[in-house]
């Protein structure tokens, strides 16, 4: 808005200064003296713009322009229009006020300025609209900017919490599941195993004596031992997560990664038919499915991508496929080759579409 004023000033300016030279009637002294006032006055308006003080300025302002154009030179009522529109809060009052002051002044001004009077109130009353009106739209624009600005890191604070909260989550799981281990072991060995200590000390006491009694209290605490060695057994069995459901999660973790990373859309599908699926051949699924999320992220260009775990006959089928821009000329590189190298070595067979988006199909023997 200020560099508005500013350049609707010189123009005006510039106009005043053309009545000072086509002027015969009135003391060229007094004339550039008019002007110069007004300019020392307008500048201390804008030294003192960003404090209290510079409304008082602005109305003093308007009172010389008045006094001056009486008195001494009508041309520098030019000036009035804009600051007028200073003292004024809203559009409407301005529009209103400098109507008003055309129409008050213009039976005052002689003939010969009327015309560039009437003309430059209307011209600065339009000017002042549309900066304003600009003004107006810019601090919106800004300020819708900055409400953006501060949505986007409310959401980034509640991706952060969402993490530190899955991180706690995950510590906190941890803790519990070795609480649940202590605790078994501690109901289940902990008894037989003070038991045995105290059976083989007295034992040791009883060869002596009673070899016959320490060979039964030593058979006896070889059995309470094979039971305790059961027990562990039981209990590990019972914490240990089944190899198709620890890498199935491996699976999602990624699937999980790759939609942060990316955006795209994954969907993963699977049923218990993969309970069987071996630990070699879930090592060479997990790093073939990376290496194939790896690409589509690159080259793709895809908005959504389904991973799908299927059974048949005699095969396992794990069919990777995005909705990208696929490739009708396939060139396998490093990552394809090891791909098909990792599945080569398990009697697998990987097969590659690009016709419909991209498609990776591995093929494992049951």
């Amino acid at each position: 808005m200020i560099r508005h004023t500013l350049l609707l000033e010189i123009l005006i300016s510039f106009w005043y200064i053309k009545e000072v030279v086509v002027d015969q009637d009135h003391d060229l002294f007094a004339m550039i003296m008019v002007l110069l006032v007004y300019l020392c006055l307008k500048t201390v308006y804008y030294i003192f713009l960003d404090k209290h003080v510079h409304k008082y300025i602005s109305l003093l302002l308007v009172i010389t322009i008045i006094g001056l154009g009486y008195s001494v030179f009508q041309p520098i009522t030019f000036f009035l229009s804009f600051n007028l529109a200073k003292c004024i809060g809203t559009i409407k009052k301005e529009s209103i006020l400098l109507s008003s002051v055309a129409l008050l002044y213009a039976w005052l001004i002689p003939s010969i300025y009327l015309q560039n009077f009437l003309l430059l109130n209307m011209f600065s009353l339009l000017f002042i609209g549309v900066s304003i009106s600009m003004t107006e739209k810019s601090q919106k624009l800004s300020h819708d900017n900055r409400a953006l600005k501060q949505e986007m890191e409310k959401i980034k604070e509640v991706e952060l919490n969402a993490k530190e909260y899955a991180l706690h989550l995950r510590y906190t799981s941890k803790l519990e599941e070795r609480h649940v281990i202590a605790q078994k072991l501690h109901d289940e060995l902990g008894h037989t195993l003070s038991g045995s200590t105290m059976q083989l000390e007295a034992s040791l006491l009883m060869m002596d004596k009673n070899q016959e009694k320490a060979r039964d209290m030593l058979g006896t605490v070889i059995e309470n031992l094979r039971d305790g060695t059961e027990s562990i057994r039981k209990i590990l069995k019972s914490i240990k997560p089944e190899t198709a459901s620890m890498n199935i999660q491996t699976i999602k973790m990624l699937v999980m990664e790759t939609q942060e990373k990316s955006g795209i859309t994954m969907d993963l599908i699977y049923n218990s038919d993969i309970a069987d699926i071996d630990y070699t051949k879930w090592h060479v699924i997990t790093v073939n499915i990376k290496e194939a999320l790896t690409n589509m992220m690159k080259y793709a260009k895809a908005t959504k991508c389904t991973i799908k775990f299927e059974r048949l006959n005699k095969l396992y089928k794990i069919a990777i496929k995005d909705n990208g821009i696929g490739c009708n000329h396939i060139k396998q590189g490093m990552g394809l080759q090891g791909m098909n190298e990792r599945l080569s070595h398990i009697g697998g067979q990987l097969i590659l579409d690009g016709t419909d988006g991209f498609h990776v199909i591995m093929l494992l023997p049951i």
